[in-house]
């Protein structure tokens, strides 16, 4: 028995993003196990040491260490006594003084005084702005002639970029301070374009000022959040003798601002400092953010117990002088349920350590950087940071939610006051406070572990090079929309050696796939456009799945072509000359990626390998002839174990050419494969949106999407109908800084690039409620206008309509579902099918049940986001017990 149920309009959070593909199974359609790979569970590691470089430069009791946004060839060191230096050319090292502040510093026997912090702003080569935080001597209201803490605003000197112009210092704030300790200072725009500054609780001991857990009163202990660009719609700072007015404004979405509550006590709005981001901080002596997630991570100096690790956000409270570090601090008074009750936002240290001597040990933590440089790939991604007394040189690495982070010790140096990176590529610095050495994390000559296969033929990867024949067990497959490789044509294989390990099927989302589990990719390109007998091999990747995640190799094919050599850890570039179809010659530079830069596509986030899943799998492979679907191949090889699969349940990738297919289903199939690998949450990415197919478009963040680091308020990540104002349009049509994806091309995408922009032009807002309304609204705050109201009385509301991509404002027929009996016996069920969306069919044993509607796992009634109006149809046999079916709208 069939019962058909009428269309129910709904939202469908899609499928997973992808990169890699499908698969042809032999025949036979057994599973071989493969005995031959020869590549390691886990790499071997060496170990590391400080060098120094720029010998025999030194640096006075240097604090900072900053470069220029954009260059490569200068490197800036903050020295406490007052004395910003320059290295005006890295390749010819020599010291001079950039900006001296000498005169102004107020010192006390040093103690912890200075010149703090500096940085520059994200624009300095267009307008020459640097801040500088520093401990002087001046007057506010009620602070005659006192020791204060100040944030000044400097300039490039007109005609000389060796030089800042000491003259043109604009005051921003000037904090009166009553010790000379726990000044903190150090200063960063983070990725949203604002200026953060770290505060301490202003010195003595056990918060003795009573600092710590105040928003009303000062500023201290916590972090400040500014917009010294004084954007439209930021807001006014409170009053306060520390802020000189108009010297900078607050942003309109800083987590104090319009608090009338603060840990559970009333507050006046009018007396909060809504400069402040986070509190309950006792020193944050160096903080940084990660270039790759955004995540603002700090070094916080304990007092008797403790050192920190934090990982700050919008309104966190860290606790002090309530709690130091993980133990209770010295300050009573906690409200009942600080550390457990999300109202009082409390964040705990992703890591402490005790006062101690040893490996494990210290007494003042120095804050250090996510590493995302491209040498050490062993480090990409963990958090190095240093203890200034014992000298260990750790790397932290956050576990799954509950478990410990992993921290490993790297080597010692004491006296490290400050981290920073290299200009030149993006590797760790450091500088030693007592001997004024610069110093670079490096590799040292110990190794341990198991070595690579130096050359592709030692991988036991292929059985023939010449042939690319493979082994055993090493399976082929293809891909519905490959990641966008400079026009490179690409083969893919993958092997689960261990035929008792299973891969874990998903409808939705990347599959889960055990340790042991290896993919391959093989690149060629043309050097004749259009000449297959030009096609040169360039290199073969691997990416190996272990426990801990993935790591990658990349072997570069000999000029003979007779076998590849495994890539330097830090990668390797090469000139290649082409020839185009109308004899235009050009030379184009191929990068064979680092072993980290492998990682930061295939991050823990997208699931390590990005294209194993239904949306990239679901196809019959072009060759060889006969061959069956990819996925039922692989269920049939017995891949999945027992695990029942549904390869048709879901919509599947769309090529940019399928013109059959709708502009935003193929825009959001390329944004999938090309950018969601980093643009997802908890993803890479910075731009706060989220690119994966299940993530409805209304709820992406992308239209009109809010850039990062922009005061441009006419621009947007995606601004329908204006492609030269969408960002995204932007980055992804250009190279270089900025571009998108960010590695591994160096010229755009034609295709993807004119469907994007075309997307943008012609579709773009047709798929965002909001803007749809729009359409047919001239004011949405009208009552009609509402998502449930039915302004033309056809029984469906007007979010019914913009599901349904139908007029609101035109009555519209019935959507039942048709049946016919077919001359077999068989039942037809049919509805319409609206342009723009996918009919899913699924079916229940009874209306009601406990169990879900499954979706109907038919290849003719695969979910297609059709680009004009039609029938969708599936064709059913009569069962006992009674089957009841309904069709689902989804929406891209």
């Amino acid at each position: 028995m069939i019962t058909p149920f009428a269309v129910l309009p709904g939202w469908l959070r899609m499928l997973g993003c992808g990169l890699l593909g499908l698969l042809s199974v032999a025949a036979a359609g057994l599973r071989e196990a493969n005995t031959t790979l020869q590549l390691p569970p886990t790499p071997g590691t060496f170990g590391y040491r400080m060098q120094r470089i720029l010998s025999p430069l030194t640096f006075s009791n240097a604090v900072a260490i900053r470069s220029v946004p954009g260059e490569t060839n200068r490197l800036f060191i903050l020295e406490r006594p007052g004395r910003i230096a320059v290295v005006p050319d890295l390749t010819q090292p020599t010291r001079e003084v950039w900006l001296d502040l000498s005169s102004r510093i107020r010192l006390d026997n040093f103690n912890e005084m200075g010149l703090l912090g500096f940085t520059f702003h994200p624009q300095y080569a267009a307008n020459g702005r640097i801040f500088v935080w520093y401990t002087t001597t001046t007057t506010t209201a009620g602070a005659v002639n006192r020791r204060h803490n100040r944030l000044s605003e400097f300039r490039v000197s007109p005609g000389n970029s060796n030089r800042a112009d000491a003259n043109s210092e604009r005051i921003l704030l000037q904090q009166a301070d009553d010790a000379v300790n726990h000044n903190g200072g150090d200063l960063h725009f983070g990725p949203d374009g604002y200026l953060y500054v770290s505060l301490g609780d202003e010195g003595g001991g056990n918060d003795q000022y009573g600092n710590s857990q105040k928003i009303t009163k000062d500023f201290f202990a916590g972090i400040l959040r500014l917009d010294v660009d004084e954007r439209p719609g930021s807001l006014t700072p409170n009053p306060h003798p520390a802020v000189v007015p108009g010297a900078y404004r607050i942003p309109v979405d800083n987590p104090y601002v319009g608090a009338t509550n603060f840990l559970g006590r009333p507050v006046n709005p009018a007396q909060v400092r809504t400069e402040f981001w986070a509190v309950g901080l006792r020193n944050p002596w160096r903080m940084s953010f990660d270039p790759a997630t955004g995540e603002l991570w700090a070094g916080e100096v304990g007092q008797d117990s403790r050192e920190s690790v934090v990982v700050s956000r919008a309104g966190a409270n860290h606790g002090w002088a309530f709690r130091e570090g993980n133990l209770a601090g010295p300050l009573a008074g906690a409200p009942a349920g600080f550390v457990t009750n999300p109202i009082f936002n409390f964040v705990p240290p992703v890591h402490t350590y005790g006062h101690q001597s040893g490996n494990a040990g210290g007494f003042s933590i120095t804050g250090g950087y996510v590493y995302r440089g491209s040498r050490m790939s062993q480090l990409w991604g963990a958090y190095v940071y240093s203890d200034y007394v014992t000298g260990n040189v750790w790397a932290l690495r956050r576990s799954s939610a509950g478990a410990a982070p992993l921290v490993v010790r790297l080597t010692g140096s004491a006296n490290l006051s400050a981290f920073g990176l290299d200009p030149r590529d993006g590797e760790l610095l450091a500088v030693n406070h007592e001997s004024g050495q610069l110093l670079r994390l490096e590799y040292n000559a110990s190794f341990t572990g198991a070595p690579l296969p130096e050359r592709l033929s030692g991988t036991g990867a292929f059985r023939d090079l010449a042939t690319l024949e493979p082994t055993a067990g090493l399976v082929p497959y293809e891909v519905n929309l490959p990641f966008w490789s400079d026009g490179a044509l690409k083969r893919r294989w993958f092997s689960v050696p261990d035929p008792q390990q299973f891969i874990g099927f998903r409808a939705t989302g990347a599959w889960v796939t055990p340790p042991g589990t290896v993919w391959v990719k093989h690149f060629e390109l043309e050097r004749i456009q259009g000449v297959p007998a030009s096609r040169r091999r360039l290199e073969t990747r691997f990416l190996v799945r272990n426990a801990a995640g993935v790591y990658g190799l990349t072997y570069r094919w000999n000029s003979e072509q007779t076998d590849a050599v495994l890539v330097d850890e830090s990668g390797a570039d090469e000139d290649i000359n082409l020839t185009a179809a109308d004899g235009t010659e050009s030379q184009r530079r191929w990068r064979y990626p680092s072993r980290a830069e492998c990682l930061v596509c295939h991050n823990a986030t997208a699931g390590g390998s990005l294209s194993f899943n239904t949306a990239q799998l679901h196809r019959t492979p072009d060759s060889p002839a006969g061959a069956t679907h990819q996925i039922l191949a692989l269920q049939a090889a017995g891949y999945f174990g027992p695990t029942a699969v549904l390869p048709h349940a879901q919509p599947v990738l769309a090529p940019p050419a399928d013109e059959s297919t709708s502009l935003t289903w193929r825009a959001r199939s390329w944004l999938a494969v090309n950018c969601a690998y980093c643009h997802q949450p908890g993803g890479l990415g910075g731009a706060q949106f989220d690119a994966r197919l299940e993530t409805p478009l209304d709820l992406a963040r992308l239209i009109p999407g809010t850039l990062n680091n922009s005061t441009d308020t006419n621009r947007s990540l995606v601004l329908p109908g204006q492609p030269g104002l969408s960002e995204l349009h932007a980055r992804l049509s250009r190279r270089g800084p900025g571009q998108m994806p960010p590695l591994a091309t160096e010229i755009p995408d034609p295709q993807g690039t004119l469907l994007m922009e075309r997307w943008i032009r012609e579709a773009a807002g047709r798929d965002v409620f909001d803007l749809w309304r729009s359409e047919y609204f001239e004011d949405l705050t009208a009552a009609t206008a509402s998502p449930g109201e039915n302004p033309d009385g056809d029984a469906l509301s007007n979010l019914d309509e913009f599901r349904l991509n139908s007029s609101p404002l035109t009555a519209d027929l019935p959507w039942p579902l048709q049946v016919s009996v077919l001359p077999d016996g068989r039942l037809k069920l049919a509805i319409r099918h609206p342009a723009g969306r996918a009919i899913q069919f699924q079916s229940h044993t009874a209306v009601g049940g406990v169990e879900p509607w499954e979706p109907v796992d038919d290849v003719a009634a695969l979910p297609r986001f059709a680009a004009a109006a039609g029938e969708a149809s599936i064709i059913v046999a009569p069962a006992e017990p009674a089957r009841y079916y309904r069709a689902q709208v989804l929406v891209p």
